[in-house]
């Protein structure tokens, strides 16, 4: 188990503020499709991410094609 431990990444926490009717409603969609409201962000946050990479993925491959 230490092993495991070991390999987790430490986590920060993060503090947004929102008007209260958007967090109201985010929350209420959240219940009535069964989502987890911090667990939805997170994918959320991933997916920006992961499309970004992968973007400039595409643009490197198409410059080296383009070059060559």
């Amino acid at each position: 188990m230490k092993r495991a431990a070991a390999q987790r990444q430490p986590k920060l926490q993060f503090n947004i503020r929102v008007e209260k009717d958007l967090l109201d409603r985010y929350r209420e969609y959240c219940d009535r499709h069964g989502l987890d409201p911090h667990g939805q962000i997170l994918i959320f946050m991933k997916r920006v991410v992961d499309a970004e990479y992968n973007f400039q993925d595409k643009l490197w491959d198409a410059l080296r094609t383009e070059a060559g």
